[in-house]
């Protein structure tokens, strides 16, 4: 997919591929538009560097306690150690 952006949106000239894609992807995850793993692939980070990036901009995790439940359970289903 190629995006265009317009000439006249000054603010957004200076700013890189990188950049853009981050900011799309925090949107779009702060929007629940993707899952947080989608959102780590779109801004072309590991899992963990785009949380550290929703937390140095403060966009909450989605985690709820329906995807509580969900790992406690995949936890009881785990074999002793």
């Amino acid at each position: 997919m190629v995006i265009t952006l317009p000439d006249h949106l000054k603010p957004l000239q200076g700013l890189s591929e990188h950049q853009i894609l981050e900011d799309l992807a925090v949107s779009f995850y702060a929007a629940r538009r993707v899952t947080l793993v989608q959102a780590a692939d779109l801004a072309r980070k590991s899992l963990f560097d785009f949380q550290a990036l929703l937390r140095d901009r403060r966009i909450p995790l989605h985690y709820d306690e329906a995807d509580l439940e969900q790992d406690l359970t995949v936890l009881r289903e785990l074999p002793p150690k």
